[in-house]
């Protein structure tokens, strides 16, 4: 259980680095928002979240 908790939190690390380095402090937020979204069960903060996260990947990319 606690091998698998560590696992997680080293991918959300890395992963948040990764967003942060790429996308700055805002893809950060709302990468940040979709996560919190879906550990509360919220599937509205979660479903804005990600779609803004969303469109600013695609805004980076072009």
């Amino acid at each position: 259980m606690v091998v698998f908790q560590l696992i997680g939190a080293a991918v959300e690390f890395g992963t948040g680095y990764l967003v942060q380095s790429r996308l700055g402090v805002v893809g950060l937020v709302l990468l940040t928002l979709a996560l919190v979204g879906v550990r509360a069960r919220e599937p509205r903060l979660a479903g804005w979240a990600a779609l803004l996260f969303l469109l600013l990947c695609l805004q980076v990319q072009s």
